[in-house]
């Protein structure tokens, strides 16, 4: 017998704006980006069930490989995140080739939308 995978999926996770995504950046001069990426991590890792994403290891490893691991993350790891998300939701799998940070948040608020509740 096969598990509803409606039911092993966690909370879902906030829907954050355009606006309130790049408008917050802007503001706080780049601060609300380091609590973006441990609130997405955070709620990516608690509808999953598992720690997929690290922000810690995003946030440390970026500076000291000169950006070349947030390129790999966003090239490799996020679009099968995206998908991962997308699978348990019960969405079609589709992620774009380049997940950047608004292109991840905008793939999660397709998610968090679609999830009634």
């Amino acid at each position: 017998m096969q598990a509803n995978p409606a039911m092993a999926m966690g909370p879902k996770g906030e829907v954050r704006g355009f606006l309130s995504f790049f408008g917050l950046h802007l503001i706080t001069l780049g601060f609300y980006s380091f609590y973006w990426w441990f609130k997405v991590a955070g709620e990516v890792n608690a509808f999953l069930g598992t720690e997929r994403m690290n922000a810690i290891k995003l946030l440390l490893l970026s500076p000291i490989t000169c950006g070349i691991y947030m390129l790999i993350f966003e090239f490799s790891e996020a679009p099968k995140i995206i998908q991962e998300v997308q699978a348990k939701a019960g969405l079609p799998q589709k992620a774009p080739f380049f997940v950047g940070p608004w292109q991840l948040q905008r793939e999660l608020n397709k998610v968090w939308e679609a999830i009634p509740g």
